[in-house]
């Protein structure tokens, strides 16, 4: 019995076992593509990576290095994808050259994570990497404070095609001090020190170099090898920069360190973030776009000693979890073999159960083992919490360097319409051949970008575009006062002071026109939108000899003391109060303002004035050359085919119409545009969102149609399109959306809503006034046709010039009965017609537009009126009588119908008759 009763403990032991193995966690396989591997910078990222994988038991990682080669790294990526990685990390060699394979794995189902340098593309899954920018502009700061004007400098670029040299060049150029006039030499180091060191040496002379910037930290010690070798009492008076701050042999803490190099800056290599992400992926766990590491700082040699003495612990304590990872994994192994054994056993005992001696045996050696296996787990156990304690210490050191954020794409097609549109009105209009040409190339520019950004929307990301100064010589008086002038019209209809002074007449000044406008509006815009009716703003303008100070004051809402030193982020909103706004108009004034070498201050009493201040310095020497548009005599021909194509546009956009447009837009910039250019040909309302819309148009009964925007608060373009069509008084007005949506899903969905046109963002404002006249005369001429047929004693039911089959016939027909039947009913609408007809909103409306040239609404509309002239012929009902019977909802509205296609009232008609 007690031999039984062992055998039954064995057999429950490793039935206990085998389900703990049945429950092994599912095994992931990262692949790694690695630009190159042989620097020192990568070596410790693998470092960090190795260490983070070390906590994960269900992970293998591949790691390929492509070693700077552009095709070997596609067809390593090639072969990630075809091994199905459960998630890829790519480091791009060349942004323009690794973008398409990168998409590929994107699309091919593959989460993909970029790391460091970045692709031409936002088809991945996350981006983890430094920020070079901020690390270049800090070293331009830093270089500024330590040269005298007129310094020169050596910049040492990385791959010039690759992301981290270009952010990193640019970061140091915004960072320079430009008051100080400095002068930059740049050569190729390619990221390597070899390279750096030969380029150097080609240069011919080195006295007149203060300083040199390299953009990693190995690039900077070849620079100064080659100097040395050139003439070494050069190096006390040439201060040397890097960035980095790696720690390892010959490395950027090292250089420091011992002197070779004056300072350096941390990039951090985030290796344990990019695993982090990872695992997020693998476990199903939200990711964010983008992960931007943090904890760049400045290195001198005093920090460098400390930071290499910390390393070194580091690097001893890695060693120590490595060894630990090892005994670890070995312990496993030896588990894991008895594991099997014990399964072997087990298979075994049923045909050895005689020998149960030997199994009795047995079990008490297994009894002993597990006695020492307890003994090891203890251990075990306890150099996980070591090893815990010390991942908890290196996370605190890591979380001194790391922070994330989400950098989210803006809103570009509404203002890249106040861009295009108006640089092609002006191209038609200026006679200036030096200045058509200025404008015919911002044109290119706007197309190629527009271009661009079509591209980008269909996969629900904007690229942002870095801009350049193009600076003329202009009255910023006079510029100014224009500028305020575009928003004199709202300060009048919301009894606003509104006023502009200036200590001179006229001052000028070298300035980017375009930009100097978006950042004077965008102050002014915001003065209207936080400031009360009746209240206060004022621009105010001094013109000194060294600069031009111009000020944007109200007494709006204003802003808190705690909130003032973050109006200028990127994406900063004040949650508050329920203005909508993107979060980025001061953030793009600000950058705006630097480009120009001024500055942008704010000074806030809550509830009483706010005050927003730029400063621009006057002359040109702060400003890069290339900006700079002082020939005038350039002559651009592209320009002249399209004045001689719009001769037609010119014809039609060229008379005033008796209409009336509503405008609604959200977007001031939008609306007081459009506004502008509609007055020209029509008469024009304008409001804000859908809702204030549909309150002006109770009270506006003269609106001939409704051009408005998709996206607005409160209601959408959709949301008033489907209410307008849904009343009875309004439904016969036509609705053109005018939006920035481009998806033919949304704008199926417009058209289904009963909206009569569709108008892509960016536009042409041309377009939009040929295809407003075209739609509303189109209508006039139906209604007359329509009229001629009623007085005729007909009911038109498609248009002269039509032909239709007979299936066509039949759903005519068909429609026609069911008007017959129904038409009297007040409440009948292209619902409930499309609902008896067994057929969608959208395909009756192209089949009855299709057929007729008319929409259902109109159609309905007409018939209604077709009857009631029918009734009226017979002078046995009052007008009123006639209105009811025919199904209009109140006698004025079928008076207004009536006037709109017959040019008289009902009573006019009876007593003509």
């Amino acid at each position: 019995m007690h031999k039984f009763n062992s055998i039954i403990s064995v057999l429950f032991f490793l039935l206990l076992l085998l389900s703990c193995q049945d429950n092994t966690e599912k095994r992931y396989t990262i692949g790694f593509s690695q630009c190159m591997m042989d620097d020192v910078w990568r070596q410790a990222m693998m470092v960090e990576m190795n260490i983070e994988v070390s906590n994960y038991e269900n992970i293998d990682i591949i790691v390929m290095d492509a070693e700077e080669n552009n095709q070997k790294q596609i067809r390593q990526i090639r072969e990630l994808i075809n091994r199905k990685v459960d998630v890829l990390i790519i480091s791009p060699n060349e942004s323009n050259n690794l973008t398409p394979i990168a998409v590929e794995a994107y699309r091919a189902g593959i989460p993909t994570i970029i790391a460091d340098r970045k692709i031409n593309s936002d088809e991945y899954t996350s981006y983890v990497g430094g920020d070079s920018y901020e690390i270049g502009k800090m070293a331009g700061q830093y270089a500024s404070s330590l040269l005298p004007d007129s310094a020169t400098i050596l910049e040492i670029w990385g791959t010039k095609t690759t992301s981290p040299a270009i952010e990193r060049h640019q970061g140091f150029i915004d960072g320079l001090d430009k008051s100080k006039g400095f002068n930059i030499i740049s050569i190729e180091g390619k990221w390597r020190r070899e390279i750096a060191r030969d380029e150097t040496e080609k240069l011919p002379d080195y006295e007149n170099i203060d300083l040199v910037y390299a953009h990693n930290d190995v690039m900077a010690i070849g620079a100064r090898e080659a100097i040395i070798k050139r003439d070494s009492s050069l190096i006390p008076k040439i201060k040397i920069m890097g960035v980095d701050g790696a720690f390892g042999k010959d490395a950027g803490l090292e250089a420091v360190a011992d002197g070779r190099i004056d300072a350096s800056f941390l990039y951090p290599t985030g290796g344990d973030e990019v695993i982090k992400v990872a695992m997020k992926i693998l476990t199903g766990q939200p990711v964010e776009k983008q992960y931007i590491l943090e904890g760049t700082r400045i290195i001198d040699k005093p920090t460098a000693q400390t930071l290499l003495l910390q390393s070194d612990q580091l690097i001893n304590y890695q060693n120590r979890i490595e060894q630990q990872r090892k005994n670890l994994e070995s312990i496993v192994n030896e588990f894991s073999i008895l594991r099997h054994s014990l399964i072997l056993i087990l298979l075994l005992a049923g045909l050895l159960f005689l020998f149960s001696i030997y199994i009795f045996y047995i079990n008490r050696k297994i009894k002993r083992r597990n006695s020492q296996l307890r003994l090891k787990n203890d251990e075990i156990e306890h150099q996980k919490q070591q090893l815990i304690i010390l991942n908890e210490k290196i996370k605190e050191v890591n979380d001194q360097k790391v922070r994330f954020f989400m950098n989210v794409s803006h809103e570009v097609r509404t203002p890249l319409t106040l861009i295009v549109s108006p640089l092609e009105k002006w191209i038609k209009n200026v006679q200036d051949p030096a200045l058509l040409a200025d404008l015919t190339r911002m044109k290119k520019n706007t197309d190629r970008l527009t271009r661009i950004i079509n591209q980008l929307l269909d996969f629900q990301k904007i690229e942002s575009d870095k801009t350049q100064l193009n600076v003329s010589n202009k009255d910023i008086v006079s510029f100014t006062s224009t500028v305020k002038s575009l928003f004199d019209e709202l300060a009048e209809t919301r009894n606003i002071h509104y006023s502009f002074t200036s200590n001179k007449p006229s001052a000028q000044l070298w300035f980017d026109a375009d930009k100097m406008e978006k950042i004077l509006v965008n102050l002014l815009s915001n003065a209207f939108k936080f400031t009360h009716d009746n209240g206060t703003i004022a621009v105010d303008m001094h013109c000194y000899n060294e600069k031009i100070s111009i000020s944007v004051s109200d007494n709006g809402t204003g802003i808190s003391k705690d909130k003032l030193p973050l109006v200028f982020d990127r994406f900063y909103t004040d949650s508050s109060d329920n203005k909508t706004g993107t979060g980025i108009g001061l953030h793009l004034t600000q950058e705006f303002v630097k480009m120009h070498g001024g500055k942008i201050s704010v000074e806030s009493d809550p509830g009483k004035k706010t005050v927003f201040t730029i400063e621009i310095p006057a002359g040109k020497h702060h400003l890069p050359e290339y900006s700079l548009m002082e020939n005038q005599n350039e002559i651009l021909e592209s320009g002249a085919e399209s004045i001689i194509d719009a001769e037609k546009t010119r014809e039609i956009t060229g008379r005033k119409y008796n209409y009336t447009v509503l405008i609604v837009e959200d977007d001031q910039g939008i609306r007081e545009y459009l506004s502008e250019e509609l007055s020209e040909n029509f008469h024009v309302l304008t409001a804000e969102n859908g809702l204030e819309a549909l309150q002006l148009m109770e009270k506006q009964t003269n609106i001939t149609l409704v051009l408005s925007d998709v996206l607005m608060p409160w209601m959408n373009g959709f949301e008033l399109c489907k209410k307008i069509k849904a009343s009875p008084v309004l439904s016969d007005i036509p609705v053109i959306l005018l939006t920035a949506l481009g998806e033919i899903d949304q704008r199926m969905y417009g058209i289904a809503e009963g909206a009569d046109d569709y108008i892509r963002k960016p536009f042409h404002i041309d377009y939009v006034k040929v295809k407003i006249i075209r739609l509303l005369e189109e209508r006039r001429r139906l209604q007359r046709k329509f009229m001629q047929t009623m007085q005729t004693g007909g009911i038109p039911i498609i248009e002269n010039d039509k032909k239709i089959d007979s299936s066509d016939e039949i759903f005519i027909s068909q429609f026609i009965s069911l008007l017959e039947t129904s038409y009297a009913k007040t409440d009948i609408s292209v619902e409930k017609l499309s609902e008896e007809l067994n057929i969608s909103r959208v395909h009756l409306y192209r089949k009855i537009k299709e057929i007729s040239g008319l929409t259902p609404v109109d159609y309905l509309r007409n018939f209604r009126l077709s009857k009631a002239v029918e009734l009226l012929d017979k002078r046995r009902f009052s007008v009123s009588e006639v209105a009811y019977q025919t199904g209009f909802s109140s006698p004025a509205y079928f008076s207004k119908c009536f006037k709109d296609v017959f040019g008289m009232t009902p009573s006019e008609y009876m007593e003509k008759k």
